[in-house]
């Protein structure tokens, strides 16, 4: 391909040659596609300095195609319709469709969205399939190489190149097992002096709940570091540790006749659960749609927020 002689012909005007060559006429040409016939001649005469050939000659009171016009006419209008096809909205349709997804969350996401998720999209679209990824720390980077395709969990601030769609709130409430010191009430005294068990992806580093307790100069003890939301809450019914855990996980999972459910005995702010992608499947029709099928078919919430990549200028 040349692509220094593409860049020099007028491309544009292959769609009048088109129609001069079927129409055989300056005047239908010009009426056919909105133009004056000044401006199509003018176009005729480019063309015919581009293929050097005059492509239509006089024959009779009509046009005629000279025999180059005749042999590339075939070639033009298939590199035409190309385009077209190129240009169009690509199709689809999830009944038919034929893929795969890979989201990664928690295993408290797995147990909450993908047994409700499974059956309805097997309705909605059976020939696409899904592979769960466990939640792991470098998910974004993930996402970036095109590992994984989805991603739900905790809001954050993504990288210039990563979506997301907040699709969900929630806020934490303190767990205990029945029988625990603290299982009737919980102060603030309590909660510094207890063993806690924390929801580390990692296994090292701080929580958003450590940070609010260091703006007002305070520290708690992490007994235990678990991946797993599930683990964290075998280990409250055999112990007297603690544990803060989201409300509707709670309220999905957790036995009242088993755990004491309590108030955090500080303020601490709601956090907002949401969706991950990036840039490069931000218009792929397979996954816009299941974005919004998965918002549609699991999240409730009727507003969201959604954070658009940067954009350079380049």
């Amino acid at each position: 391909m040349d692509i220094t002689h593409l860049k020099q012909s007028d491309l544009n005007a292959l769609v009048t040659l088109k129609v001069l060559l079927d129409e055989k006429h300056v005047t239908h040409t010009a009426d056919k596609l909105n133009l004056t016939q000044s401006a199509v001649s003018r176009t005729l005469a480019r063309l015919r300095t581009m293929f050097d050939d005059p492509l239509l000659v006089k024959s009779g009171k009509h046009l005629a195609l000279t025999t180059k016009a005749e042999r590339i006419q075939p070639q033009l209008n298939q590199i035409l319709e190309n385009i077209s096809e190129l240009l169009l909205p690509e199709a689809f349709s999830a009944s038919t469709h034929k893929g795969n997804i890979r989201i990664a969350t928690t295993d408290y996401g797995s147990h909450s969205i993908l047994p409700r998720l499974v059956p309805l999209l097997n309705d909605a679209a059976p020939g696409i399939t899904l592979t769960a990824v466990d939640w792991r720390s470098n998910l974004l980077t993930e996402l970036e190489e095109n590992k994984v395709d989805l991603i739900i969990g905790g809001a954050a601030e993504p990288p210039a190149d990563i979506y997301q769609r907040v699709v969900a709130h929630d806020h934490f409430l303190a767990l205990v097992r029945l029988g625990h010191p603290c299982d009737r009430v919980l102060t603030l005294d309590d909660y510094l002096q207890l063993n806690h068990v924390m929801i580390s992806p990692t296994g090292s580093g701080n929580s958003e709940i450590d940070t609010v307790l260091a703006r007002q100069g305070l520290t708690r003890n992490v007994a235990v570091r678990v991946p797993h939301f599930f683990a964290a809450l075998e280990i409250i019914a055999r112990t007297d540790f603690m544990i803060l855990l989201p409300a509707n996980f709670i309220r999905r999972y957790v036995d009242p006749e088993k755990f004491a459910i309590l108030e955090v005995p500080f303020s601490l702010p709601d956090f907002e659960i949401a969706m991950f992608w990036h840039a490069r499947m931000h218009h792929d029709p397979l996954h816009k749609w299941f974005r919004d099928f998965v918002y549609q078919s699991i999240y409730s919430h009727p507003r969201f927020l959604e954070r658009q990549p940067k954009r350079s200028n380049n």
